[in-house]
């Protein structure tokens, strides 16, 4: 009896059995580390804009100019997206099966940005127009690549609030809100622009967001989930 009620005890003071550590947060096995890492590099591939030559100037355009057919690089570009997409897509896999409720609502924010950025890798922009005027015909697949392309927007954005959440009491914390400052501040400027008669998308203001939602990517990973220790 006495060795029961001690065993009883050290359960409830985390001394002892199985559950005694409770839940705590810890990153994501290795492979979606590395999942996440190759997945934020492919979604900054506006960096190699640059080395491979591209003719679309990113202070004036936007960055989906450089996946049009004829761009140099363009199927590099469309790779790039392709890639981030389909891995963010596979890394909400391990968030979903935890089953909480924040790793649920983070598990959706990288599927629908995976998924957007998927499909509009699959349905680029048909003219870059910074360069030229674009034809009645470009149309369709504008509106479509520019949907897609804001479901995406619109997961990363809710991804990292709830990330900021979960990454409260970890050392990730810091970096987690100013990604999401970036994020959301880019954004709003974006928006302004576009009010004020602008593409809305381009210029320095796209290309921080975009480095934002690299980040962002990582630290899904490295902030990981909680599990039961």
């Amino acid at each position: 009896m006495r060795e029961q009620v001690a065993g009883g005890a050290a359960g409830r003071s985390g001394t002892g059995g199985p559950g005694a550590g409770g839940a705590r947060r810890g990153r994501l096995p290795g492979p979606w580390v590395l999942c996440a890492v190759v997945a934020g590099l492919a979604n900054a591939n506006f960096l190699l804009a640059g080395p491979l030559g591209a003719r679309v100037d990113l202070a004036v355009g936007v960055i989906s100019e450089l996946s049009v057919t004829g761009q140099p690089g363009a199927a590099w570009f469309r790779l790039g997206d392709g890639l981030a997409g389909l891995l963010c897509a596979l890394l909400a896999l391990p968030l979903r099966r935890d089953g909480s409720r924040g790793e649920r609502w983070r598990a959706a924010a990288l599927a629908a940005f995976g998924l957007g950025t998927l499909v509009s890798a699959l349905v680029p922009l048909s003219c870059a127009p910074s360069l030229q005027t674009c034809g009645a015909g470009s149309e369709v697949a504008g509106l479509v690549h520019d949907g897609v392309s804001v479901v995406g927007t619109a997961g990363a954005v809710v991804g990292v609030l709830v990330l900021a959440a979960a990454a409260r009491g970890t050392r990730w914390l810091v970096p987690v809100v100013l990604a999401a400052l970036a994020n959301l501040g880019c954004g709003l400027v974006e928006v302004v622009t576009f009010v004020q008669g602008g593409n809305g998308g381009g210029g320095d203001a796209q290309r921080v967001q975009v480095l934002a939602v690299s980040a962002w990517i990582v630290l899904e990973a490295l902030v990981g989930h909680r599990r039961r220790g």
